[in-house]
């Protein structure tokens, strides 16, 4: 809400100066022949592709394996490994659980394997993407050389953010010493009885990634000023607010190698749209080969909210608060 207030007050800012002296103009000026030309092609349509720095993708996992002393509390995505009541006395615990049918490998008197994967960040520059503007001129600049207008834009950006799990991601082990587990979903407790599980995990690393993947629309609107630099050279100045609905995909995968050989692997996948906001501020230098034809580049500083999307104990956070777009194309005025 904040982020459209300000948007808002910093649009009717810089209009109202433009708009008031268009209204005093007009009640002054005695004649048509006093009023200032109007530009021989108010209306501007420019067009190409946009390239979108400093997106950001933050990864966090609200589970904590611990260490991998005897005798720990372990939780994981897939299962945990707690104390019980004996546990100090036999290197063995009753009270674990785990999910998957995976997990369990048969081999050397048969493990328990949980996977692990912390929290970090990624981004991906650029961005790329492509955008539609649309600028109508209204009046005169109070000064120097130039005209102030609306401004429109559409555009779409492909999101790609990714992280591999070389060094983040981890598997612990813990032995069975031949017990044969209870299937998938079983859970332990405290004081038992149940399978017995050895309490000291042996830790690997595991491989993988997870990543942020989608499309990112935006619909902005503001005033814009222009400035004449040369009689073909000009510089523009925008500023506005930025509706930008995302759809937005989030996946991870991840697979270790066992010591004892055998593979454990995870995988998962969501998707979720919302409707992100946001003011922006924008330039853009544009050279006219003649009256309708030209060509142009720019940039744009926009800040947008966020866009969270969880599955199970992960989080994944697209953050698009302090980004940059750059752009060049061709534009036309008719």
């Amino acid at each position: 809400m904040n982020r459209i207030v300000l948007s808002t007050t910093l649009t009717l800012a810089a209009v109202t100066p433009f708009a008031m002296r268009g209204a005093d103009y007009a009640s002054t000026a005695p004649t048509l022949d006093l009023a200032s030309p109007s530009p021989e092609n108010p209306n501007r349509f420019s067009f190409g592709p946009t390239f979108g720095l400093n997106f950001k993708a933050d990864f966090y996992n609200n589970i904590n394996p611990g260490t991998t002393l005897a005798g720990g509390n372990h939780t994981y995505n897939d299962g945990h490994v707690l104390a019980d009541s004996g546990i100090a006395v036999d290197g063995l615990t009753q009270n674990w659980g785990y999910q998957n049918g995976s997990q369990y490998n048969a081999a050397h008197g048969g493990t328990m394997n949980f996977l692990n994967v912390g929290s970090s960040s990624a981004t991906g520059n650029p961005q790329y993407g492509g955008e539609l503007i649309y600028q109508r001129v209204i009046g005169s600049l109070p000064f120097l050389s130039g005209d102030w207008g609306l401004e429109a834009g559409f555009g779409f950006t492909e999101l790609d953010l990714r992280e591999n799990l070389s060094g983040t991601a981890t598997v612990d082990s813990f032995p069975l010493n031949g017990v044969i587990p209870p299937g998938p979903g079983y859970n332990g407790t405290f004081s038992g009885p149940g399978a017995l599980l050895g309490d000291t995990p042996m830790r690997t690393a595991a491989t993988g990634y997870q990543k942020l993947s989608g499309q990112l629309f935006s619909l902005r609107l503001g005033p814009f000023a222009e400035w004449k630099l040369t009689h073909k050279l000009s510089l523009a100045a925008s500023v506005g607010l930025t509706l930008a609905p995302a759809m937005v995909d989030y996946d991870f995968s991840e697979t270790a190698t066992l010591a004892g050989g055998g593979v454990i692997s995870e995988s998962g996948h969501s998707s979720k749209t919302k409707l992100l906001y946001g003011p922006y501020v924008g330039a853009m230098l544009r050279y006219d080969f003649d009256k309708c034809w030209g060509v142009y580049v720019g940039a744009r500083f926009q800040n947008l909210t966020d866009l969270n999307q969880s599955i199970g104990s992960r989080t994944a956070r697209l953050d698009p608060s302090v980004t940059v777009y750059a752009t060049a194309g061709i534009s036309w005025k008719f």
